[in-house]
């Protein structure tokens, strides 16, 4: 078996000139594929317009729902479990710190955005208080995500403007807020070690004593580990990460399907397609075809 490599997202936001991107993303109804672990050095604020999911911030889970605002700090490992059979819509922008930060060390900097995203007090701020400020928190992110999405002339100043009141009605929030919740360090390399490594393996045969082992713990602990951190079984685990891998294979390649189920660690290409068919509803054939029109 490999070695666990860092999970780090392979996506670029933005630029150099322009650290920031702005996406929204919608699940159907009964959708249940989750969004894979990783992290990336930029800073991320969902928010949910529609539904709720299990989500969670290295060790910490909790639910997400409508009207919810998540900020994940930098190099958070964060990730989706399912989306409780419902809809799911939430919009999302990331940016670079250094978007935000005017003059290096300056006081706004000092005073507020570096305490703001230090890890120190976590490694995430869920905002739920359903007042004014968390209103006028949602409908500024939405003005982010519009302008953004829209590319007027002038959208940039826009952009950078609506992110700093953001920033300020956040500020606002948590003195109405509890503070973060200090993530538990030993749990949260734990997941970060399964995830790396399954990540890496997952082409291969994959079983609970080989991961055991390589984690120095028994496979009774480990089994408990997965029901509590991950709210599934290490199969059923492994299983979801190949059918992402293979997902994104037919949207991105030509391969044949076949090919693609055994690049993946699938047996066969029939077993593929039956658990392919379970968590997306249609077969692999139909679902790049749906990708192309």
């Amino acid at each position: 078996m490999k070695i666990s490599r860092p999970l780090r997202e392979n996506r670029q936001h933005g630029d150099l000139l322009f650290p920031v991107s702005a996406y929204e993303t919608k699940m159907e109804e009964d959708y249940q594929m989750p969004l894979s672990y990783h992290w990336h050095p930029e800073i991320e604020i969902f928010f949910i317009t529609s539904g709720k999911a299990n989500f969670q911030v290295e060790a910490e889970p909790f639910i997400i729902e409508e009207g919810d605002v998540l900020l994940i700090k930098p190099n958070a490992l964060h990730g989706s479990h399912d989306c409780f059979g419902t809809q799911l819509e939430f919009r999302a922008v990331v940016f670079d710190y250094s978007f935000l930060s005017g003059m290096a060390n300056d006081r706004v900097e000092q005073k507020y955005l570096k305490p703001l995203f230090s890890e120190e007090q976590g490694h995430f701020i869920l905002l739920r208080e359903k007042n004014s400020i968390q209103k006028a928190l949602f409908e500024m992110l939405n003005k982010t995500y519009f302008v953004f999405d829209e590319k007027e002339k002038g959208y940039e100043i826009l952009v950078r403007a609506y992110l700093l009141q953001a920033v300020y009605d956040i500020l606002m929030l948590q003195k109405v807020e509890m503070q973060p919740v200090k993530t538990n360090t030993r749990k949260s390399e734990m997941i970060r070690r399964i995830v790396g490594f399954v990540e890496e393996n997952y082409t291969q045969r994959m079983v609970l004593p080989s991961l055991a082992a390589y984690l120095s713990v028994s496979e009774g602990y480990l089994c408990r580990f997965f029901k509590d951190n991950f709210h599934m079984t290490f199969v059923e685990y492994v299983q979801r990460v190949r059918l992402q891998k293979a997902e994104r294979l037919l949207k991105e390649t030509d391969e044949p399907v076949g090919k693609i189920a055994l690049d993946v660690g699938f047996g066969s290409g029939n077993y593929f397609t039956t658990e392919f068919g379970k968590l997306y509803h249609t077969t692999p054939q139909k679902y790049r075809k749906g990708q192309d029109t």
